[in-house]
């Protein structure tokens, strides 16, 4: 059963759905704070409601980062709940959808919602901080006599699962909430917030633990896709860097993976870093803020593999909407050699939406056509700085709405250009002031090829938006 807003019925539809059943509780594979603490705090829960329940583990409980954590603040060691694969039994999942461990799932509560459609007999999902926020929801309707221990296990969760309340799945009637909480209990907030941030201590973890950190793994319509996230304070060096992804594109075909998505949360400047890892090609997408992995970055990827749509039929699409719109592009075109341009007029329909092209090859194009020099000569033609020049700059030649500018190297070393590296391309896309940047790093094949893929990113980046 789906919950409704009637807060007062938890009691009724948690043990009309557990009544006379005994359940296994347990939250995703490689088991974070929330998912841990949210674990506990559900076995708490149907305790007082005298629903007999076990809270499991089923992986591996290695003493990381989650198992510092949770024993250094709570004081609880998560090895007490080191499980085993059963089967025939009843499962209840924590802060995750769906499970490839053996059971029947009879309930789930979760903070990310997804569109994919499930039909277990109890679910709770919404957006919020942490999942261990909607059980203490449950707890207040129910009369749960909360102790200090809970409010602190309630705390802690949502603020690593939000960075110290910096991500993006922060909401701040939550907040408000966790400050009376520590407040009524007597616990030091600063003190939970300073440790809240967690950073990842990349310096003492080998490569595997450094790229496989809150790893989760997602089935998107039988697409294997998995994730993982690291938070530093300050980027790595560029060398260190292309180690991970290096890393990561090998674990992607030994994994027989579509992608792998490695996301950096940069505390010190307060971005996010995504790096998409599929077959052909690396992506790159940083963006201001902290987002949350689960309600800003997966849901996007979820819907790529979801739609089933090709290039073409998403590029028909964005057409029409455009027309409908009366929304204008124009794009300045530099490795692809106006090949962007060429697939929108492929569209019936174009001529209403693709106002104005440019193919500028040299340099020389690219100024006369508005790209500052200055930008140029200091940080090269190949640069996310010359993409949104020649983004700015098409967008106003053409007075059009979506100006895109694409930069970069495909096949070899650009002879006018040698400061570039041979793969790497930007584009940028400037919807009427609102500027994104993307990178691209497209695997080495034929020209053709590598085209085929920079334009089919930008038109999933555009359908997107």
């Amino acid at each position: 059963m789906k919950m409704t807003n009637g807060i007062n019925s938890w009691r009724n539809q948690l043990t009309d759905t557990l009544k006379g059943k005994k359940v296994t509780i347990i939250g995703h594979d490689n088991i974070d704070v929330d998912a841990a603490l949210s674990g506990i705090l559900l076995s708490k829960l149907l305790d007082f409601l005298n629903i007999e329940n076990e809270f499991q583990i089923l992986e591996e409980v290695k003493e990381d980062e989650t198992y510092d954590i949770v024993k250094g603040l709570i004081g609880i060691d998560l090895k007490k709940w080191q499980g085993k694969e059963e089967e025939n039994r009843n499962l209840f999942l924590v802060d995750h959808y769906e499970t490839i461990h053996k059971g029947n799932v009879l309930g789930i509560i979760d903070h990310h919602p997804t569109k994919q459609e499930k039909g277990y007999d109890f679910m709770y999902v919404k957006n919020s901080c942490a999942t261990a926020y909607m059980i203490y929801e449950i707890m207040q309707a129910v009369n749960f006599p909360i102790t200090k221990l809970e409010a602190k296990m309630i705390i802690v969760a949502m603020m690593v699962d939000t960075i110290s309340f910096r991500s993006s799945k922060t909401i701040k009637e939550e907040v408000e909430q966790a400050k009376k909480l520590a407040k009524q209990y007597e616990l030091d907030y600063d003190y939970l917030e300073k440790q809240g941030l967690c950073l990842t201590p990349v310096d003492t973890l080998n490569i595997q633990q450094i790229v496989s950190n809150g790893q989760k793994w997602y089935n998107y319509s039988g697409n294997k896709v998995g994730s993982a996230y690291l938070q530093l304070y300050g980027m790595p060096a560029k060398e260190q860097l292309n180690e991970w992804l290096s890393n990561l594109k090998t674990k992607l075909k030994e994994t027989n993976s579509n992608m792998l998505v490695l996301i950096i949360f940069e505390t010190q400047s307060n971005m996010t870093y995504e790096y998409q890892i599929m077959n052909d090609c690396i992506k790159e997408i940083v963006s201001k803020g902290i987002l949350s992995r689960g309600k800003n970055i997966m849901p996007i990827i979820e819907e790529r593999y979801l739609e089933k749509m090709d290039t073409e039929e998403k590029l028909e699409v964005l057409v029409k909407k455009l027309a409908k719109d009366k929304k204008t592009i124009a794009t300045m075109e530099s490795c692809t050699g106006g090949g962007l341009a060429s697939e929108i007029t492929n569209i019936s329909g174009a001529s209403e939406v693709l106002k104005k092209s440019y193919v500028t090859y040299c340099n020389e194009a690219k100024i006369e056509l508005g790209v500052p020099k200055e930008v140029i000569e200091k940080h090269t033609v190949y640069s996310a700085e010359t993409a949104i020049a020649m983004a700015t700059a098409v967008s106003k030649k053409a007075q059009a709405n979506i100006g895109i500018g694409i930069t970069g190297q495909l096949g070899r070393i650009d002879p006018q250009n040698p400061s570039g590296e041979v793969g790497n391309v930007w584009y940028t896309i400037n919807n009427e002031g609102e500027i994104t940047v993307h990178k691209l790093k497209v695997e080495d094949m034929p020209r053709k090829e590598q085209k085929a893929v920079v334009i089919r990113e930008i038109v999933e980046t555009l359908y997107k938006s």
